[in-house]
């Protein structure tokens, strides 16, 4: 989340770019400069090539909720040449994400192995969250196991 440009991160998509928002306010970065903030209903994803199947992945990241009624799902995609196919998902609920100033929560999925026809990897970030609360974000993390 270090490079951003116009208060958004690089090389992510957005599915509602005004719900997204690069910060470097104390407190709410977990480490470095930046964090991104994620408002309801709004999503960020990033796909990564790749070409090598039969791979396990882990997703790792931090993350703190900007009010208590914060939710996010957060997921693995394989993309096929046979169309996408879930790697792992992980579906945190509202109340369950950590919400005190300075504090992140550390959250890690590990995939299924990758089908032998992968091309690339889709992780997406989704969150739901009450009124005007939304969702910090840091310390993305793909590698493979």
């Amino acid at each position: 989340m270090e490079n951003s440009s116009n208060d958004k991160p690089l090389n992510w998509t957005f599915t509602n770019p005004d719900g997204v928002t690069s910060v470097n306010i104390q407190g709410r970065v977990h480490s470095g400069n930046w964090a991104v903030n994620i408002e309801d209903a709004s999503a960020i994803e990033q796909t990564i090539p790749v070409n090598t199947g039969g791979c396990y992945y882990i997703l790792s990241f931090f993350a703190r909720g900007e009010g208590s009624q914060v939710g996010l799902i957060a997921s693995v995609v394989f993309q096929t040449t046979t169309g996408p196919i879930n790697g792992e998902i992980i579906d945190i609920r509202q109340q369950d994400i950590v919400n005190s100033n300075r504090s992140f929560a550390f959250y890690q999925i590990v995939t299924s192995a990758s089908p032998d026809n992968t091309t690339a990897i889709t992780i997406k970030f989704l969150v739901n969250a009450d009124g005007e609360q939304s969702l910090d974000l840091d310390d993305v993390s793909l590698i493979i196991a």
